[in-house]
């Protein structure tokens, strides 16, 4: 956690530099949720699908499906053109198995970054914009008794509306964030995952 806050510090210090220099700039605060679909989670599926393997399940599958993130950041917009984007999320994807036993599993990431967009403007008005971007974010994952940490890379695209008030961004996204667990080097944190949702910039 101290990694995250050394590196949305270091962001803010850019930031804050960049607009120094530019004075046709726009500053917006935003709440985020998304929702991801996990690629391949191995070996967390496994180590749940070995955990119950002396038990029989009511109903689906084992397997560590959809993740759920919630987050804040901060907006530097140039020009209503390019945009900087300090955030900070927590992630979680919960599995609850029901049958001879209840058990419940929380795969967890914590994150902190700085993510960079370009705003193509829709029509000559400009106020709605197809946004491009990605940015690097410093991770720590955890589950059940392993843990680790990453620096990993994050693409995203989508549209961001009514760009001078009020501003919802629609975003999908692929997020790269996977690490080898701290406790047992075999034990890979694979949280890479596709994902979908919402800023609501203020």
């Amino acid at each position: 956690m101290k990694k995250i806050i050394v590196f949305l510090f270091l962001s803010a210090i850019v930031c804050t530099k960049l607009i120094a220099q530019d004075e046709s700039f726009q500053f917006k605060f935003y709440p985020s949720v998304h929702f991801g679909f996990f690629l391949n989670p191995e070996d967390v599926n496994a180590y749940i699908e070995n955990d119950l393997s002396s038990y029989s399940t009511s109903f689906g599958t084992t397997d560590v499906i959809l993740n759920i993130t919630v987050g804040a950041g901060i907006g530097f917009r140039f020009a209503n053109t390019v945009e900087l984007q300090p955030i900070i999320e927590y992630s979680i994807g919960p599995k609850v198995i029901s049958g001879d036993i209840a058990r419940s599993y929380n795969f967890n990431k914590f994150a902190g970054g700085l993510m960079a967009n370009y705003m193509l403007p829709l029509g000559s008005g400009g106020r709605h914009s197809i946004l491009l971007g990605g940015g690097i974010l410093y991770s720590f994952i955890t589950f059940e008794d392993y843990s680790g940490n990453t620096i990993n890379p994050r693409a995203q695209a989508g549209v961001s509306f009514n760009n001078n008030k009020f501003n919802p961004q629609i975003l999908l996204a692929i997020d790269l964030a996977k690490t080898n667990a701290d406790e047992n080097e075999d034990f890979e944190l694979n949280y890479n995952s596709f994902r979908f949702g919402v800023n609501l910039n203020f």
